[in-house]
């Protein structure tokens, strides 16, 4: 049943309460609906009529660019009211040149994978890999650092990732090999991220209450090191950002709330005799539930910001700031001030930010616009950078 727009009106208070700093030097975007009644959990980009242009793929249904006609991909299962599908993670998994889509699911509890069937678009075919347990999402990373990507799912009561690794099939042809490798279970919880936390050059895996130092021989039968050094709140983002935001050198971690106000940086430093401190800063706790979050240059200056929003009614109206309203927003962080300066994409429309978001160059013009989808719809926002 399609949710009610209950959280289209505010009063106008809460909008010229905000710091005019925060609208300063804004880009301009404007919302595309591709289909307003859409409520799957994560969309994707890809070219899937093999024309030249980007098309949108999210959940049961594949919009063709440039005018987002409607084709249909498969039945997608409903769960206690929600479609399953909770990441479009791009991989060609059947190694045919075609770009397939990965699934990572909470209420299936499973990992399946989505056949490309090609240029007619037609018959589509999912592919179960595994059923591990609850999945809040996932994330493609290369975890193993042999250059391929692997799958990091956010395993809320086990601990674990697949690699992706290819062997000789039937007639020669090279086929994907799904492995999975059992990671200690105090990652298990809800958020995840990767990057080289300590230096070594390595990638390690952040999680909600300290973060895993990937093993030094091989990450596949090597013994992860568990650093519980800090501690996030129980409803961190997925992804934790694993980034050096302030350029010293090493790497800091930023989080939103999923589920209620805050997004948070935790500042690394090293002390007398090389003991790692985490200092917490807030970045913005005006709205609620930053599930996801992106790093990607959207203003083109070769900097990176935070991009994330709202998340659309995630657990039916009763997270802290459910019914305030939707707005997505970049973060930019000013190194001189040690502040983040919050720039608006988009606010009080009926725009989310829900699972698994997309940044891509949709109208081929050079900058990066945004696809987000969600139970407030699929909308295509265009970046109107000059």
């Amino acid at each position: 049943m399609k949710l009610a727009p209950v959280i289209l009106t505010v009063a106008l208070s809460w909008l010229t309460t905000l710091n005019h700093k925060l609208f300063a030097g804004e880009l301009e975007f404007t919302v595309h609906p591709v289909n307003p009644e859409s409520e799957y959990s994560a969309c994707a980009v890809l070219d899937v009529n093999e024309d030249g242009k980007l098309d949108i793929v999210c959940g049961g249904w594949w919009y063709a660019a440039p005018d987002w006609e409607k084709h249909f991909v498969m039945d997608v299962e409903v769960i206690r009211g929600r479609f399953d599908g909770y990441s479009h993670l791009p991989y060609d998994v059947n190694n045919d040149g075609r770009t397939d889509l990965i699934n990572v699911n909470y209420r299936s509890q499973s990992i399946y994978w989505v056949e490309n069937p090609g240029p007619t678009g037609n018959g589509w075919r999912k592919h179960t890999l595994a059923l591990p347990g609850a999945m809040e999402t996932g994330r493609l990373y290369d975890v193993d650092g042999d250059g391929d990507l692997d799958l990091l799912p956010n395993g809320i009561k086990f601990a674990a990732w697949w690699e992706i690794d290819e062997v000789p099939g039937d007639g020669g042809h090279m086929v994907k090999r799904w492995i999975q490798h059992d990671l200690p279970a105090e990652v298990g919880l809800h958020g995840i991220g990767f990057g080289d936390i300590n230096g070594d050059g390595r990638g390690d895996i952040a999680g909600q209450k300290g973060w895993l130092e990937t093993p030094t021989d091989d990450p596949r039968t090597g013994s992860w090191q568990w650093h519980p050094e800090y501690e996030m709140e129980k409803d961190a983002s997925i992804p934790i950002l694993v980034v050096d935001m302030d350029g010293d050198g090493d790497a800091d971690l930023i989080y939103g709330r999923g589920h209620d106000y805050g997004l948070y940086w935790l500042e690394q430093t090293q002390e007398g005799g090389g003991a790692r401190q985490w200092t917490k800063h807030e970045i913005d706790k005006s709205w609620s539930q930053a599930h996801t979050l992106l790093w990607e240059d959207l203003d083109g200056n070769g900097t990176p910001e935070i991009v994330t929003g709202k998340r659309y009614m995630a657990h039916d109206g009763k997270d802290p700031g459910a019914y305030e309203p939707l707005g997505i927003y970049r973060y930019e962080f000013d190194p001189a001030a040690t502040e983040w300066n919050r720039h608006v994409i988009s606010h009080h429309e009926k725009v989310g930010f829900c699972l698994d978001p997309k940044a891509a160059d949709m109208d081929g013009d050079g900058d990066l616009d945004l696809v987000v989808s969600g139970r407030s719809g699929l909308y295509w926002l265009e970046n109107r950078l000059k």
